[in-house]
């Protein structure tokens, strides 16, 4: 089963997070300036859901199978 979800980011941000996985998903625009992502399966077992779920902490998010918001987590760089 893939990863469905609502984010609270600009496309740009999105696709910079996703990264090389950006084509390989459905970003599409839905109300209020959020954005729907949907990851097919085949995209998290070849890339590995850890490094996708990794990826995606950078982004608030609503995961729809979860039915819960997961705030972004900020990424410090030293």
């Amino acid at each position: 089963m893939g990863l469905q979800l609502i984010v609270k980011a600009d496309r740009k941000k999105i696709e910079k997070v996703l990264g090389s996985l950006t084509p390989e998903c459905e970003i599409f625009p839905i109300a209020g300036g959020h954005f729907g992502i949907s990851i097919p399966e085949q995209s998290l077992l070849l890339v590995g859901e850890d490094v996708v779920l990794r990826k995606l902490r950078q982004l608030t998010r609503f995961d729809l199978w979860q039915g819960s918001w997961h705030e972004s987590e900020q990424r410090w760089l030293w």
